[in-house]
C-alpha cells in the first residue's frame, strides 16, 4: 500500500484554503479527463487520483482525519502495516490523533488497519479505502465529470450571434433625436436614437440579436449611425459650420441675412465691406450634447460672397465708374 499525499497530487499546500483546492481540482480534472487524453492510458489514473484527492481535501472532517493519519502514515507501514510498534490507542488518548482536543472522532481500527476494501473496479486506492472506508460514491470523480461535462458544452455550444445594422439620418434628426424600426427576421423593434450622436457612433442593444441555436441565449444587435449633411454644412464635435452665400451688393453696402439654423431661420446683419470667409458666431444653436441635450455647441456662419454672373449695362457703367475714380 502506497501512502499519497493528497496535497502535492493537487499542487497545492497544506494549508490551502477551500477556494484554492477547488481551482486546482477543476484545472486538472479536466486536463486528465480520459474524453481528452483517448491516447492517453495513465490519464485516467490521474483522474482518479485528482477525483481522490478533492474527495479528502474538499470535505473538512475527512482532510482533519487525513492530516492525522496521513503524517504518521509511514510508521504504520514500517509497523507491518498491522499497527505493530506503534499503540494507535494510546495516540489517540494522548490528543495527538483523532481524539485531540475537544474534537472526537469515532474510528473503526479494523477499518484503519484492516483489510483494504477496494475490490475490483473500485473508484478508490487502497490507501483511501484503509483511511476512510469503502465510501458510497466517489464524490470527487463524479464532481469531476459534472464538472468536465459542464465545461465541455460551454466550449463546444455556438457562441450568439451579434447583428450588425447601418442606419442612415439626416442631421436634423440627429439634432432633434429620432426613432427607427428595425426588422429582424419575424421580429419588429423600435430604436431610439439619442439627439447629439455623432457620425460613425454605434448603439448597442443587448440580447436584441441573434441565437446560435434555438432557445439558446441572444447576441447583441449592434447599429452603426450614418449622419447625411445637407449642402453647405460642416460639423466639428459640437460645433456645426454653414457657409451663406451674400451677394456682392450687401458685402458691400451691408445689409441683413437669413440663416438656416437646425433650431429655425435666423436673421442675421451683415456690416459694410464684409470680405468672403468672415465668421459669425451664433452662441447655442450648434448641436447637442450626446444624451445631455440641454448642453449645446455653437453655430458658425462663414460668408461666401457671391459675384453676379451677368450686369445689366447701368451696373456694367456703375462698375466701370467706381475702377476709374
Amino acid at each position: 500500500m502506497e501512502y499519497k499525499n493528497y496535497y502535492d497530487i493537487l499542487g497545492v499546500s497544506k494549508n490551502a484554503s477551500e477556494k484554492e483546492i477547488k481551482k486546482a481540482y477543476r484545472k486538472l480534472a479536466a486536463k486528465y479527463h480520459p474524453d481528452r487524453n483517448p491516447d492517453d492510458p495513465s490519464a485516467e489514473e490521474k483522474f482518479k487520483e485528482v477525483g481522490e484527492a478533492y474527495e479528502v481535501l474538499s470535505d473538512p472532517e475527512k482532510r482533519d482525519l487525513y492530516n492525522k493519519v496521513g503524517k504518521d502514515w509511514k510508521r504504520y507501514q514500517r509497523a507491518g502495516g498491522n499497527g505493530g510498534g506503534f499503540d494507535w490507542s494510546q495516540y489517540a488518548q494522548q490528543g495527538q490523533g483523532f481524539g485531540g482536543g475537544q474534537q472526537s472522532y469515532r474510528v473503526n481500527m479494523e477499518d484503519v488497519f484492516g483489510r483494504a476494501r477496494g475490490g475490483q473496479g473500485s473508484p478508490f486506492s487502497s490507501f483511501f479505502e484503509t483511511i476512510f472506508g469503502g465510501g458510497n460514491a466517489f464524490g470527487g470523480q463524479q464532481a469531476a465529470q459534472q464538472q468536465y461535462r459542464q465545461t465541455n458544452q460551454r466550449q463546444q455550444a455556438p457562441a450568439p450571434k451579434n447583428l450588425k445594422v447601418d442606419v442612415t439620418i439626416s442631421l436634423q434628426q440627429a439634432y432633434d433625436g429620432t426613432k427607427r424600426t428595425i426588422r429582424i427576421g419575424d421580429e419588429k423593434m423600435k430604436v431610439k436614437i439619442p439627439a447629439g450622436i455623432a457620425n460613425g457612433q454605434k448603439l448597442k442593444l443587448k440580447g436584441k440579436g441573434s441565437a446560435s441555436a434555438p432557445g439558446g441565449p441572444r447576441g447583441n444587435l449592434i447599429l452603426t449611425i450614418h449622419i447625411t449633411l445637407p449642402d453647405g454644412y460642416e460639423r466639428k464635435g459640437n460645433h456645426l459650420y454653414y457657409s451663406l452665400p451674400v451677394d456682392l451688393y450687401t458685402a458691400v453696402l451691408g445689409g441683413q441675412v437669413t440663416v438656416p439654423t437646425l433650431k429655425g431661420k435666423v436673421k442675421l446683419n451683415i456690416p459694410e465691406g464684409t470680405s468672403g470667409g468672415k465668421l459669425f458666431k451664433l452662441g447655442g444653436l450648434g448641436m447637442p450634447e450626446f444624451k445631455k441635450p440641454h448642453k449645446k455647441g455653437d453655430f458658425y456662419v462663414r460668408t461666401r460672397i457671391e459675384v453676379p454672373e451677368r450686369l445689366s449695362p447701368k451696373e456694367r457703367d456703375l462698375f466701370e465708374q467706381l475702377a476709374g475714380d
